[in-house]
């Protein structure tokens, strides 16, 4: 899996690159594609899923247990999540502005471009850019 992530913050960009092996498993007619994401510097590994679902719809998971967090993407909408820190969860609302989904006939392989704002009562915290390669 290849992710790429560009955030746009108080006038601040920021671009990461991620490659790490990973799972595409398929049931039913929702995919997920699965992966450990490596952090080099804390040395910690954190499990994220992406779940593509029939509708157009996806859903983001990373992290697990307390520091688990849940984004949900439908073009268009304006989604209520809460971000849990060490000082107690944060309302957050996802905007998303872009959904691409390609896949191959035979969903071996594809692409994942979700573009998305957050907000916090009604104010802007950031842009946001996921682009996900995956093959089998």
């Amino acid at each position: 899996m290849q992710l790429r992530t560009h955030l746009e913050q108080d006038g601040q960009i920021e671009d990461h690159r991620f490659n790490e092996p990973g799972q595409l498993i398929q049931i039913g007619t929702t995919s997920y594609l699965r992966y450990e994401e490596h952090d080099r510097e804390t040395r910690t590994q954190t499990p994220v899923t992406f779940k593509l679902q029939e509708d157009g719809g996806i859903i983001l998971t990373r992290g697990q247990g307390q520091l688990r967090v849940q984004f949900h993407f439908y073009l268009n909408q304006e989604v209520e999540m809460a971000y849990a820190t060490p000082y107690g969860q944060i309302p957050l609302m996802i905007h998303t502005t872009r959904i691409d989904i390609q896949r191959a006939d035979d969903a071996s392989s594809g692409r994942i471009e979700v573009d998305y704002q957050l907000l916090t009562q009604q104010q802007a915290l950031g842009k946001y850019q996921l682009r996900l390669i995956f093959q089998r």
